[in-house]
């Protein structure tokens, strides 16, 4: 692991080469096959922290890319966001939308221009992992309520009830079927519903 500085989420010659990274960790020739991919990982460790404080009624931390540090695997990817200071105590949620919403803008143009994936097809990684990451922290309304703080254009996370198990009901694809050898993740959305429904209920 290397420990990078928040900024550089913004330089597109150092988000292109770790794209590149993670492209040949998966086997993949595709540019945007491999942006999304890593930034499925990405935009999950930027919002992980911040939806666990929303889900836990903690004060969150304000996440501009300056107090920012990235923590980076081999492969490129992003396994984890660390934050310089401490959550405020007295930190409004707009203050925290805000700030997010800004990192999130910034590092998405920056995928998008290096990588050729679709800004609103990075958005939607966004509003999935935003999902996930509550239901992770057992809280749906917290997904909810940070989707709607950060605006912008962020649709809010969607549910779906399989069985006794909730899922998100997602609007992003990773893409990983375009991989050689992949197959479609067992709830990606590009699957026809009844069959997406049977998966997830043997899952």
């Amino acid at each position: 692991m290397s420990i990078v500085p928040g900024h550089l989420l913004t330089d597109p010659a150092w988000v292109s080469a770790r794209i590149g990274e993670m492209s040949r960790s998966w086997g993949t020739e595709t540019p945007r096959v491999g942006g999304t991919l890593w930034w499925c990982m990405a935009a999950s460790a930027l919002v992980d922290q911040i939806t666990s404080a929303y889900a836990a009624g903690t004060p969150a931390p304000i996440a501009a890319l300056d107090e920012l540090e990235c923590e980076v695997r081999p492969d490129g990817g992003v396994e984890q966001i660390r934050f310089h200071s401490t959550a405020a105590p007295d930190a409004t949620a707009e203050a925290v939308g805000t700030a997010l919403r800004e990192t999130l803008t910034a590092v998405i143009l920056q995928v998008a221009a290096v990588s050729g994936a679709g800004v609103p097809a990075l958005w939607a990684v966004v509003t999935d992992a935003i999902g996930n990451r509550a239901l992770d922290a057992g809280d749906q309304a917290a997904a909810t309520k940070l989707a709607g703080e950060i605006g912008t254009r962020l649709l809010p996370p969607r549910f779906v009830t399989v069985g006794e198990r909730t899922f998100v009901k997602r609007l992003s694809c990773c893409l990983v079927y375009e991989v050689p050898g992949c197959a479609m993740c067992t709830s990606c959305p590009k699957r026809p519903q009844a069959e997406r429904t049977a998966l997830l209920a043997q899952a």
